[in-house]
């Protein structure tokens, strides 16, 4: 008889799946919003300063503050501010990767690794990639690549793939098969939009961390009974979400009010109040210095996008039904076709709802965080997000979208017919999502909205087939072209092979029993 796969060895091999796949390719070098995040990291590591004056260069994604702003017409980074520049952005993917740079610098202080940085020498084909109008590897540039390489890969990839683990055992719930738990967040790690944002120093994949994660302890408190010590984390969790993606509020609203709701003592909640309020501060504290308000105002003084965010109240009007379709099942940002396997959520709120009577307010303030995004996103002047993959700021209700997939899966995945179709919407997803995001040095470049353009075609695929793939270290290996991907595919057959055996094999030896020698006399 084999041996069950236990969820311990296959949350492991999640873990380490996402983390090689999120890793493995590096950050886009002139992309603005993550060059905006990691400019404040720099100022504040570097500098001891809030303002990226010295750094601001890279990025259009910047506040003049108190103006005004003269923008360079030859230079859509560049301009002048009579005032300072400061990122535009929330701080909370900053903060997070700070203490990661400071780390760096000190690595790249050491010589063997500054002459490194300074001769640009053993990068493999990494030249091949860069802009042929570019200045080419410069030190300064170098340095902040690879730091920036460095700060995303632990401020990003990994809690995005602890983000897929907790998918995992959260879909345990609902399932006795593992396995299809582990199918539930495998799609969601590398068949949606979570997979291109896990490895950029962007808000999306950190908002949604915080607001599954708190989530996923809340109903341990509420269901299973656990330590009530936990709300602790799930305060910290919820200003973390809220300094890092603004539009969460609202979600984490709902999932307060259902704690408040199902637990029987209301009154321990005051944990989560609390654990907020240091973040909170820090964040009113961070404005208040270069805003002069405990607001985040960053967008009212961006030097970019004015036409956009001066629409209604921050680029906020009504749900708009064409906004909506664009969001969905648009070829140009619709998340059901991009990710098709999205679709098994759909019979999975209908079959959870009937399987898992004692959850149901739980599964009620789940699919509400879903409803809302779709509903805020709806009404948004900025909706498709700019230079980007599918819908992005519906990114943070993902896993909870992913969860319904589990009660679909675990109802059709015994039959032959089940797995076929399931097995299709995966790979349909896998390789829209895959091809999307490793083809190109950038995000597919859109200024504005198309409804009947499918990035795929008029920009990702073209890009796949000539070979031109995204900086990874297979090209710093020196193999060009899609030959850089043959390290992670051996990779990921090595994980997918031999950690699950490796883990079971000792499972296996520690909860055998005992052997007793046998004794003479009566010692023993």
């Amino acid at each position: 008889m084999t041996h069950p796969v236990s969820k311990r060895t296959y949350a492991i091999t999640l873990f380490l799946i996402l983390l090689v796949c999120y890793g493995y390719f590096m950050p886009k070098w002139a992309d603005w919003g993550a060059n905006s995040r990691a400019d404040l990291v720099y100022a504040i590591g570097d500098k001891g300063a809030l303002n990226i004056d010295d750094y601001h260069t890279n990025t259009g994604d910047k506040a003049c503050f108190p103006g005004p702003f003269t923008a360079d017409p030859n230079n859509l980074t560049g301009g002048s501010c009579e005032g300072h520049f400061f990122t535009d952005k929330s701080i909370g993917p900053s903060l997070l990767a700070l203490p990661f740079y400071m780390v760096f610098k000190a690595v790249a202080s050491i010589p063997p690794i500054q002459n490194f940085i300074q001769s640009g020498r053993g990068l493999g084909a990494l030249g091949d990639t860069l802009n042929p109008e570019g200045q080419g590897l410069r030190p300064n540039a170098l340095y902040e690549a690879m730091a920036l390489t460095f700060v995303t890969f632990f401020a990003s990839s990994v809690p995005s793939a602890l983000l897929g683990v907790i998918v995992f055992l959260m879909a345990c719930r609902f399932t006795s098969q593992p396995v299809h738990a582990f199918v539930v967040a495998l799609i969601y790690g590398v068949g949606t939009i979570a997979f291109p944002y896990s490895g950029v120093l962007y808000q999306h994949q950190l908002a949604a961390f915080g607001l599954f994660v708190s989530f996923y302890l809340l109903w341990r408190v509420i269901y299973e009974t656990a330590n009530l010590r936990w709300l602790w984390a799930v305060g910290v969790l919820f200003s973390f979400a809220i300094i890092t993606e603004y539009p969460v509020v609202p979600a984490l609203g709902i999932l307060f009010l259902w704690a408040a709701y199902k637990m029987p003592n209301r009154l321990a909640l005051y944990r989560v109040i609390l654990a907020a309020i240091p973040l909170g501060l820090l964040f009113a504290a961070y404005n208040y210095a270069i805003f002069q308000t405990p607001m985040p105002v960053g967008y009212e003084y961006s030097t970019a996008w004015q036409d956009v965010h001066s629409v209604g109240f921050l680029s906020l009007t009504i749900p708009n039904p064409a906004t909506l379709f664009g969001l969905t099942f648009s070829p140009f940002r619709g998340i059901f076709v991009l990710s098709p396997a999205l679709l098994l959520c759909i019979p999975g709120v209908f079959i959870l709802w009937r399987s898992a009577r004692p959850y149901r307010s739980g599964l009620i303030a789940a699919l509400l965080v879903v409803v809302f995004f779709f509903v805020y996103n709806s009404s948004s002047a900025m909706w498709w997000g700019g230079f980007t993959i599918g819908p992005r700021y519906l990114i943070p209700m993902l896993p909870f979208a992913a969860l319904f997939m589990i009660g679909a899966v675990d109802r059709y995945a015994p039959t032959l017919t089940g797995r076929v179709g399931i097995g299709l919407l995966a790979a349909l997803s896998v390789a829209n999502v895959w091809i999307q995001t490793i083809s190109g040095q950038s995000f597919p470049p859109v200024t504005s909205p198309d409804m009947m353009n499918n990035p795929l075609f008029s920009y990702s695929l073209p890009l796949f087939q000539q070979g031109n793939i995204a900086r990874n270290y297979g090209i710093i290996a020196g193999l060009p072209g899609l030959w850089s991907l043959i390290p992670l595919i051996v990779a990921l057959a090595l994980i997918s092979w031999i950690v699950p055996r490796w883990l079971e094999r000792r499972e296996q030896s520690s909860s055998a029993p005992s052997v007793q020698q046998p004794t003479t006399g009566g010692l023993r």
